[in-house]
């Protein structure tokens, strides 16, 4: 069966880590990002980019171990990506991100790759996604066929300063509109073949800037995206919020769920809430967002206990008198 990605995929925030920074990384797994990524690409030097490549077996648990989902980012270049995805798939891996790309047979003939890794290493058939970067007007004219290449591609992308610089465009107030066509056919595109679309309504090279950070997110959350990455550990809870139903949206689920299973009662199919007229399509969004919020939940407290369990395996023992 198909998962569809956008219902079942808690991506609030995906915290990106350079992966030969050894202090950043072994705190990652404190940051409650939904998920951490190892990355391979933008944030390590052309220089260390094998040695780097080294070190992913073994950081793969260190991020892990505070319950996110962990995936690594490779680089989609000829004379790295093969080698980067056979360094990235093993048991504790949750998917890996491809930047860059730009056709549908690229996705497939990573599948393949990812699928001999996984009967070789001893990784249940399927498990490893592929989370998709488009970063190029190629990629955004194949989108479609890129989307639905493969029932592994979780999540889907576009890659803010590498379309800019591709497109030649100036992120700007008066370009916002102009933005918003690629912003929201990716949100469609995604959404069409049950992939997450991911991402901010802006850049998150401005991460420093939490207010217009924030801003973004909850913007992009409007827009229909489901969460986005982030480059700075003091962003994570700002996405988890901005991508997470709100209280105020929960408890108005619930009253309209209540509303309409009332008018059921009753043998209606419709009824008045708020002065306006709710039926089916209400009641199916708002039992959305009530699941939605409800697997949200469920994977905070995966991820608290497997903090709280990582804290008691470091706590100082205490002397006996």
């Amino acid at each position: 069966m198909t998962v569809n990605y956008t219902k079942d995929t808690v991506r609030r925030s995906r915290l990106i880590m350079p992966a030969n920074a050894p202090k950043f990384v072994e705190k990652a797994y404190l940051r409650n990002a939904d998920a951490v990524v190892l990355d391979l690409e933008d944030s390590i030097p052309q220089a260390e980019k094998l040695a780097t490549r080294a070190l992913i077996k073994e950081l793969i648990p260190v991020v892990g171990k505070g319950g996110s989902d962990v995936f690594v980012r490779v680089n989609n270049t000829g004379e790295l990506l093969n080698s980067d995805i056979e360094a990235a798939i093993w048991p504790g891996v949750e998917g890996i991100i491809v930047p860059k790309v730009e056709s549908a047979a690229e996705v497939q003939a990573i599948e393949q790759q990812i699928a001999e890794l996984e009967q070789k290493r001893g990784i249940p058939a399927g498990q490893i996604k592929i989370s998709v970067l488009i970063e190029s007007c190629k990629g955004y004219v194949n989108l479609n066929e890129i989307a639905q290449a493969s029932e592994r591609i979780d999540t889907v992308t576009i890659g803010n300063e590498d379309f800019l610089r591709e497109t030649g465009m100036v992120e700007t107030e008066d370009t916002y509109h102009a933005l918003l066509v690629p912003r929201m056919q990716l949100v469609l595109t995604a959404r069409a073949h049950g992939k997450a679309p991911l991402g901010l309504i802006g850049s998150l090279a401005n991460y420093g800037d939490t207010n217009a950070f924030e801003k973004s997110a909850v913007l992009a959350y409007k827009h229909g995206y489901t969460g986005a990455s982030c480059i700075h550990p003091g962003n994570v809870e700002i996405l988890n919020k901005a991508f997470s139903p709100s209280p105020a949206e929960i408890e108005r689920s619930k009253q309209v769920m209540a509303a309409f299973e009332a008018a059921l009662a009753i043998g209606r199919a419709s009824t008045t809430f708020e002065g306006k007229m709710i039926d089916y399509v209400h009641y199916d969004r708002a039992k959305q967002v009530f699941a939605r919020h409800a697997m949200i939940e469920k994977f905070e407290l995966k991820k608290k206990a497997a903090r709280e369990a990582v804290a008691l395996t470091i706590a100082p023992v205490r002397k006996t008198e």
